[in-house]
């Protein structure tokens, strides 16, 4: 039992430090990256402000803003949803399988209580490569949630009997 409590309070602080942190640059980024941008890496990497008012590489952009935030919304707390279901489903297995849904929602719901103060996502990392190959500019919270999908990639041989079970419409607890 004491073990347990331990194992989700770590749990717990790697999802509230990955949003606090993501926050903080945030708010960093605002104060002082509106009117400039710092290069780190010359022609490589620099911080820069953006304010992004869809989702990931400008996926729902052209849809109008009334429709565009809730869709948004709902799609992001869909996920963080389906995470804790996930944990819900899992919470006797190791904590390597845990962290990574811990860590995705710590980056999600960093990015959702941005939007839902601003109305937009602040983005500040940039890669490029001379500016003329550039991704599109990102945050911690996005840092975060590929983190976490990776972790589930690498480890997705454990992962494959959690899903067929979560699929197949048993409601039972998955232990290990």
């Amino acid at each position: 039992m004491k073990k347990t409590i331990i194992k989700y309070l770590i749990l717990l602080s790697f999802m509230i430090s990955g949003c606090s942190a993501d926050l903080k640059t945030k708010e960093l980024a605002k104060t002082n990256l509106k009117d400039n941008s710092i290069v780190l890496i010359e022609n490589a990497f620099d911080l820069r402000y953006v304010e992004n008012h869809s989702i990931a590489f400008g996926f729902l952009s052209s849809i109008k803003s009334s429709i565009r935030l809730p869709l948004i919304f709902l799609l992001t707390i869909s996920a963080t949803m389906f995470a804790f279901v996930m944990i819900w489903k899992i919470r006797d297995r190791k904590f390597r399988l845990l962290l990574p849904f811990f860590i995705l929602i710590g980056g999600a719901y960093g990015n959702i209580l941005d939007r839902m103060f601003n109305g937009f996502v602040t983005d500040f990392l940039h890669v490029h490569y001379f500016y003329e190959y550039n991704f599109p500019v990102f945050n911690v919270a996005d840092v975060l949630v590929n983190i976490g999908v990776f972790l589930i990639i690498i480890q997705w041989k454990d992962f494959r009997p959690i899903f067929d079970h979560l699929f197949s419409g048993k409601s039972e607890r998955i232990t290990e």
